[in-house]
């Protein structure tokens, strides 16, 4: 089956695929695997943005500091994964879902455990490329890290 024509730019009066598709799908990928493991939930869900959090235990994603438990970077590392993944499937076409071709993180400073936001958008769209961007945030505001990724657009 061919994928449904994209609408005109400008026309905001109809929902894309993947925004829907998302809203829909997300309960289930977050009741397994790695999205389970971050206790990942969809906040919001827009045209090419997201906003996720995740609940990052010490018990699970705790690494032992001189100062404390920190999280592991690489918990960070795969929650912002997860929302830059997120963001460029809200551009999804039917048919297609998305895979990291790669990803850069920067850690700012070392984040406790606790409730983690990731705020993912898509900067720009190729036919096969998404280009993103997404910050991880501790509950109160403070970011702790910032990331980029390119996203491949895949026939499922």
């Amino acid at each position: 089956m061919a994928s449904p024509e994209r609408p005109p730019k400008g026309d905001v009066s109809i929902e894309p695929y993947g925004v829907k598709a998302l809203s829909e799908l997300y309960p289930r990928w977050a009741a397994t695997g790695m999205v389970a493991n971050l206790g990942t939930r969809l906040v919001e869900v827009k045209k090419g943005s997201v906003i996720l959090e995740g609940n990052l235990t010490e018990e699970a994603h705790g690494f032992p500091t001189s100062r404390g438990m920190i999280v592991h970077g690489g918990a960070i590392a795969t929650l912002a994964d997860e929302a830059l993944a997120s963001a460029a499937f809200t551009l999804a076409d039917e048919g297609e879902t998305t895979t990291t071709a790669d990803l850069k993180v920067d850690f700012y400073r070392p984040a406790k455990p606790g409730r983690l936001i990731a705020r993912a958008s898509v900067r720009h769209r190729t036919r096969r490329l998404a280009f993103c961007e997404a910050s991880v945030e501790q509950e109160g505001g403070e970011v702790v890290a910032e990331a980029r990724a390119v996203i491949a657009y895949v026939r499922s």
